[in-house]
């Protein structure tokens, strides 16, 4: 039986133990795991600290229409905390990067 964790658990583990993050997340959603090393690198950032903005960014920007799909998915899930970080990390992979707050103007 696989361990299901809450997106709290995964978040803990990406701040905490970013390595053992990366690898849970590439044995629990391989092409998600592919995509956000990608796009992380892309970025300057580590995997763990992209996957935490886009909670964040989630969080604050996204439309009422992501927030339906996210919805969407929680409910017919069977591990609700890799759905919802899938879900927050493809939006932000599709979104144009949000600018740091002091550069908001």
């Amino acid at each position: 039986m696989r361990l299901m964790l809450t997106l709290g658990d995964l978040m803990a583990r990406a701040r905490s133990a970013a390595p053992a993050f990366e690898n849970w997340l590439a044995e629990a959603a391989p092409g998600l795991a592919a995509d956000l090393r990608k796009a992380a690198a892309d970025q300057g950032e580590s995997p763990a600290a992209f996957a935490r903005a886009a909670l964040v960014e989630f969080d604050l920007y996204a439309d009422p229409e992501a927030w339906t799909r996210l919805t969407g998915r929680l409910h017919d899930a069977a591990d609700p905390g890799l759905a919802c970080l899938e879900e927050m990390v493809r939006w932000r992979l599709a979104t144009a990067p949000v600018p740091p707050m002091e550069d908001a103007r």
